[in-house]
């Protein structure tokens, strides 16, 4: 027979025949034997030679065979020693005591040679399986209790019968005994009930021996705590009842939702909020309604920015926000019969660094919205105190009414917007409402925006590329293509300033669509000289996505440059991805299937909700650099980078960081997983050439003083 390799076996028995028999013959199978003809001597040979097996005589001279037994039981890891005990062949008494001592089996003498070693093996692996059952069983306890949950087994009464902590937690009194009602909601508890019944769920959704999932929250104020719990019907007729805290997840949760929608500093909806929910009062109770919408400017604000600091003037637009609040009277606000969480709480809104936006509701006239933001404006002309510094600033305020001057708001705030900027032409401090002459704010802007046709036409642009650091591995993964544009007699002009011109006035399609042909030609020669494996990532605006033939326009780019799909990286906005969802979608997944990477660039600054996240064929996410920039200081930024980086891994979308600039910057997000970053840290944008350089010099990143080769001057934005 096949014997576990050299098992020791103590024969402990005062019979010298017995234990030289049993000794041959176990030795014989294959086993190795030790001898002791009292009890004293089978404990020292116990500690002694810790044998696998135990033949243990019921008779055996000193202290009761019995007790050895009792003692053998109750010593650390023999709980498992299999012990056989002989007895008589006519002394059954001698088989009960046995087993109530703790015996695995007996045998009776005179002994049967050859059935020995087969008891003994059989005994081995007897011990091997039990062994092996408490190790799984042992594991699955360790797994169940590293999960953050809590495990109760509910029999088909409501009773709990067992309860696994997750995280090894301990609870001050045993829920075991008590009533499921005892422990969770009486609606989840109900639920369970019913579950276990065969009856369908509170919400009739689940059919019998389905699980079901409820929410539920314990606690009021600052100890509220948010709880999953998920409802299992069990074949026995009992049910796991599996809850879990999810208060952080909620709490981070609800963060991304504030960051979404408000704006951080001054705690009034952004943009993307007001344009929404503005929209939705216009045509509430189905009326349509008349609007007027101011949008107000801080006249010299970056003065106070560069003289006193950031901090000062972060709590000038603080008050600034808290008074132009404190002036929009009930009767100024557009009527909307929402009532819905997250609905627009008033009609004020930042919209820019100094930007205020204001919607006035049945303003039908320019009388009735002059005599508003008139009153805005010397509201905030009386002093503002800010630390020990005391302003009196002055709003530039432009005026467009709607259905009059513009059919949506978007439409509205440009044409508002390019009524404020003649306010400020006209010497500032002032109002101005739109009219058509204002299409081109200025003779300056319109000959910058002719010069821009030309070049768009004559193609004269570059293209420079800031490369991106895989923070897993320190190496080159990919580049962010950034356009540039050198004028011939103005020199270097920042992408700030013509960009939003290109956008305003369409050009941005043919510039973007120059920037797709330039990166797929750019692409294709790094392919030729071994560079195959970069990604390059470009920027698509609104404009552009929004083109009917925009996605074939991108797939015959590619075609016809011989680019491989996943080499080509597109990055679209927040914004953009709430327009026309439908559509959107459709267009992503065309991209998405034709296996092109699609980003969310600048995170965090639009409104996307996580829920409409997970909906969208989307593969990463940029943080916006608002959240990057100070990180090193610590802060709320450390935490909401922090979020944003554990929502994103949870709906398994990598994670680049843009605008790094220190070392402490990189340290904290390597420390939370971030998968990649870019910035002025890592390098700068340069040219074509540079970067060849830069990536033939190795296979990690170069720093700053590798990267001043790029001759162009550092612009405002990317």
């Amino acid at each position: 027979m096949a014997v576990e390799s050299r098992s020791r076996v103590l024969i402990a028995d005062e019979d010298p025949a017995f234990t030289l028999l049993a000794s041959e013959t176990l030795q014989r199978a294959g086993f190795e034997t030790s001898v002791a003809t009292t009890t004293s001597g089978a404990l020292a040979a116990l500690e002694r030679d810790a044998p696998d097996v135990v033949i243990l005589d019921a008779d055996l001279p000193g202290t009761s065979a019995f007790e050895v037994c009792a003692h053998i039981r109750g010593t650390q890891g023999g709980l498992d020693l299999p012990i056989i005990m002989v007895t008589r062949h006519e002394d059954t008494g001698s088989v009960a005591r046995a087993f109530q001592a703790g015996a695995t089996d007996f045998i009776h003498k005179p002994l049967l040679r050859g059935t020995l070693p087969l008891r003994v093996g059989c005994m081995l692996r007897g011990r091997d399986h039990i062994r092996a059952l408490r190790l799984s069983e042992q594991k699955y306890r360790a797994l169940l209790q590293a999960l953050p949950d809590t495990i109760y087994i509910v029999d088909g009464g409501g009773t709990v019968l067992e309860h696994i902590t997750g995280d090894g937690r301990g609870k001050p009194l045993d829920p075991a005994g008590r009533q499921l009602e005892d422990i969770v909601p009486i609606e989840i508890a109900r639920a369970a009930r019913r579950s276990m019944n065969g009856a369908p769920s509170v919400n009739g959704a689940q059919p019998s021996g389905g699980s079901a999932s409820y929410e539920f929250e314990l606690g009021a104020g600052d100890d509220r705590r948010s709880f999953e719990a998920r409802v299992r019907p069990q074949p026995d007729g009992t049910a796991l009842i599996v809850t879990r805290d999810v208060t952080e997840r909620r709490r981070a949760e609800a963060r991304i939702e504030y960051l979404a929608y408000y704006d951080t500093l001054t705690g009034l909806p952004n943009r993307q909020m007001f344009v929404r929910e503005t929209s939705r009062a216009l045509h509430a109770d189905g009326a349509r309604r008349t609007l007027a919408l101011l949008y107000l400017d801080l006249d010299r604000f970056k003065r106070i920015n560069d003289n006193l600091g950031r901090a000062v003037g972060d709590m000038l637009l603080q008050a600034v926000a808290r008074r132009l609040t404190r002036c929009i009277r009930s009767s100024d606000q557009p009527r909307s019969s929402t009532s819905r969480p997250g609905a627009l709480p008033v009609p004020v809104a930042r919209v820019g660094s100094d930007e205020f936006a204001v919607s006035l509701g049945d303003v039908s006239d320019d009388a009735h919205a002059l005599s508003i933001a008139n009153r805005l404006q010397l509201a905030l002309n009386e002093p503002f105190e800010c630390g020990a510094h005391r302003f009196v600033v002055t709003p530039s305020i432009g005026i467009a009414l709607y259905p009059r001057d513009a059919t949506d708001v978007e439409d509205l705030l440009v044409k508002a917007d390019m009524a404020m900027y003649q306010a400020k032409e006209h010497g500032r401090n002032g109002i101005t409402v739109y009219g058509e002459s204002m299409a081109v704010r200025s003779l300056g802007r319109l000959e910058l925006e002719n010069d821009l046709r030309r070049a768009v036409e004559a193609g004269d642009f570059q293209l420079y590329y800031q490369p991106k650091m895989s923070l897993a591995t320190g190496t080159t993964v990919g580049v962010e293509a950034l356009l540039r544009w050198h004028h011939a007699t103005r020199g270097w002009i920042g992408p700030d300033t013509f960009i939003p011109i290109a956008e305003e006035s369409g050009m941005i399609v043919p510039l973007g669509d120059w920037v797709v042909r330039e990166t797929c030609k750019q692409l294709k020669l790094w392919a030729a000289g071994g560079l195959g494996y970069l990604t390059v990532a470009v920027n698509v605006s609104l404009q552009q996505f929004a083109r009917e033939d925009f996605v074939d326009s991108v797939l015959r780019t590619m075609w016809q440059y011989g680019i491989k799909p996943q080499q080509l990286e597109l990055e679209i906005t927040e914004s953009l991805l709430m327009r026309n969802v439908d559509d959107t979608t459709r267009a992503l997944n065309r991209l998405r299937a034709a296996g092109l990477t699609l980003s969310i660039d600048d995170f965090g600054t639009g409104y996307s909700s996580l829920g409409h996240l997970r909906q969208l064929p989307v593969d990463a996410v940029k943080i916006d650099r608002s959240f990057v920039k100070d990180l090193h200081t610590g802060g709320d930024d450390a935490k909401i980078c922090a979020a944003i980086i554990a929502m994103a891994r949870e709906l398994n979308l990598k994670v680049i960081a843009e605008g790094v600039e220190h070392q402490e910057q990189l340290n904290f997000l390597r420390e939370h997983r971030c998968d990649e970053a870019q910035g002025y840290l890592i390098s700068r944008p340069i040219a074509v050439a540079d970067l060849e350089n830069l990536l033939a010099a190795g296979p990690g990143i170069a720093r700053d003083a590798v990267t001043r080769s790029g001759q162009h001057p550092r612009p405002a934005t990317r």
